[in-house]
């Protein structure tokens, strides 16, 4: 019995050492974020082989019928346009298209299994996602640190390939930091404090519009619960960030971009876009196809800046239709669920997705999502006895 018993705590540390290393390392898409993903992926399948636990996954699926039949099209949708475009695809195409199966179909697959098998908690997941943000808000804080000149218009990157990458994560965090305020008021209001600085100085719009549109619906959905104090609490936050905005030229700048609708050519990628989206209505170019379109100026950027319009250019119609079939699903269930707090976080990954990053190949975005799908479902994934 006590053997058994260490059988089973063994390979509880095990998925959870890989599944942190894996929320870990989302911001990072590094060498750690790949190994986890490959290992969490291997003890899946061993475990299942050991257990065969097979009525689980069962389970799970008929919770989520309609989710799997919705990314099952969205699948569809890719092998489709690839095979239909092999003189459009790039030496990346096929391999994206199969990562993205694996990546955020099999992971939420995975989530659930050891969910319902009661290997982890919803507050140790969350703990673990606060830890991957601040731990990159800190490498955000370092570069500050070594060059102060950042925050006059270059923009905080942290260690990531570029500043929209950062201000996304930070945005998210932000998102998530709300969420907190329920748990930990004190510890959220740093936190909110923090990652809205970090985001402000990537000088990613897209994040502020996203954090901005997410804030307000938080508020209206909690209006019934908003508080004398709460009202203290946003007052202070709206001076801070006016602190900020008077305390910096840069940011000044860059919030006079954002109204003056300088869309940093986004306007004319999306007219050349549109033209190309004409022509192959239905299935699309395939994945990864951007830059084998002709047209040089499109070439020079690196992708639609629009999530509808990487979907339609990609994968058509088809596409389109499969991907809002599933947001629907997923939107339904939060309603279903009465998790509104939700919606906040959903409302930041529709927003920001129409500005920057991609529907099938930013990791960063797709992981967090995964993990947001898993949150909205969690419930239905109830612990076996």
């Amino acid at each position: 019995m006590i053997s058994k018993v260490n059988y089973r705590l063994n390979d509880v540390l095990i998925f959870n050492f890989f599944m942190s290393m894996w929320i870990l390392s989302i911001p990072f898409k590094n060498a750690i974020f790949q190994g986890s993903v490959f290992f969490m992926i291997l003890f899946f399948f061993y475990h299942l082989f050991k257990t065969k636990k097979v009525d689980i996954l069962i389970e799970n699926l008929k919770e989520t019928k309609y989710l799997a039949l919705g990314f099952l099209f969205i699948a569809l949708s890719m092998l489709v346009s690839n095979l239909l475009n092999p003189e459009y695809l790039r030496e990346k195409s096929w391999h994206i298209t199969f990562m993205f199966i694996i990546r955020y179909g099999l992971i939420f697959v995975i989530l659930a299994y050891f969910y319902k098998l009661n290997f982890f908690s919803k507050k140790q997941l969350i703990i673990t996602i606060s830890c991957s943000f601040i731990l990159l808000l800190l490498t955000g804080l370092f570069q500050v640190i070594e060059s102060p000149q950042i925050l006059l218009g270059e923009g905080i990157k942290g260690t990531l390939d570029y500043r929209n990458a950062f201000g996304l994560s930070m945005g998210m965090a932000f998102v998530f930091s709300l969420y907190l305020l329920n748990y930990q008021r004190n510890l959220a209001l740093i936190l909110i404090l923090l990652f809205v600085f970090f985001m402000i100085f990537s000088f990613s719009r897209s994040s502020w519009v996203a954090s901005f549109s997410s804030m307000i619906v938080f508020l209206i959905l909690h209006k019934k619960e908003l508080k004398f104090n709460h009202l203290i609490y946003f007052l202070l936050f709206i001076v801070f960030i006016i602190l900020l905005y008077f305390s910096f030229d840069s940011f000044q700048k860059r919030f006079h971009d954002l109204i003056d609708g300088d869309s940093s050519n986004r306007f004319q990628i999306w007219s050349y876009t549109l033209d190309f989206i004409k022509e192959k209505l239905i299935f699309g170019y395939g994945i990864d196809s951007w830059l084998s379109l002709p047209n040089t100026f499109l070439n020079g950027h690196a992708d639609a800046h629009n999530m509808i319009l990487e979907i339609l250019i990609y994968t058509g119609i088809f596409g389109l239709i499969s991907c809002l079939f599933t947001i629907g699903t997923v939107l339904i269930k939060i309603i279903l669920t009465k998790n509104y707090f939700l919606f906040t976080a959903a409302t930041y990954f529709i927003v920001v997705t129409q500005f920057d990053f991609g529907a099938y190949g930013s990791k960063e975005l797709l992981s967090f999502l995964t993990i947001f799908v898993f949150f909205v479902y969690s419930e239905s994934f109830k612990a076996v006895k």
